[in-house]
């Protein structure tokens, strides 16, 4: 995609890179696109609030993954906002949220098909495809080849209309009904 710019500008382009693990890497950014100057060069600008302004060995991550994940392609891009946990924040994981910012970037000005949005685990932009529910591929096989999942399954009564289904009745939680043995 060398030699390639931004076609359009793509607005709240947000990457929340969290792992569930211990010590897992952290990062948040949050960042606007917009199509090249005059130049035709790439430009990262930081306007994060000073209060959470990334400290420079993180804000230079989020550089090279943006210049990565955007593959050649020139744009303007100004990182909005970004979060810093003391602990959990790592160089790792501010390249992953630039790289998949970058890659939506593109998937939401229309140069990398809709269908690489399912590959961004981590970034969300405004009208974004969702996987589910709906164009699921793997759930329609599904679907279709099994006849379980048919509309005539499901045993109907009173003229069409679903079986009603009553839960069990049951006494108060925490109190047996038989007192042990006293009587």
């Amino acid at each position: 995609m060398t030699g390639r710019r931004l076609p359009v500008p793509v607005y709240g382009v947000t990457a929340r890179v969290l792992m569930q693990t211990n010590c897992g890497p952290y990062a948040y950014i949050a960042a606007d696109f917009e199509p090249p100057g005059r130049d035709g060069l790439t430009e990262v600008l930081n306007a994060v609030p000073a209060d959470r302004r990334l400290p420079e060995v993180y804000a230079s991550c989020v550089r090279a993954g943006i210049v990565r994940g955007l593959d050649g392609v020139a744009a303007s891009v100004l990182l909005t906002d970004a979060r810093v946990h003391e602990v959990d924040s790592s160089e790792y994981g501010y390249r992953l949220a630039g790289l998949e910012a970058g890659r939506a970037a593109l998937v939401a000005s229309g140069l990398l098909p809709p269908e690489e949005a399912d590959s961004l685990r981590w970034a969300d932009w405004p009208g974004r495809p969702r996987p589910w529910p709906g164009h699921n591929p793997r759930s329609e096989a599904l679907i279709a080849s099994a006849p379980a999942w048919c509309e005539d399954f499901l045993p109907l009564s009173d003229g069409g209309r679903p079986a009603v289904v009553t839960p069990p009745e049951r006494g108060r939680k925490g109190r047996r009904r038989n007192p042990g043995g006293r009587t």
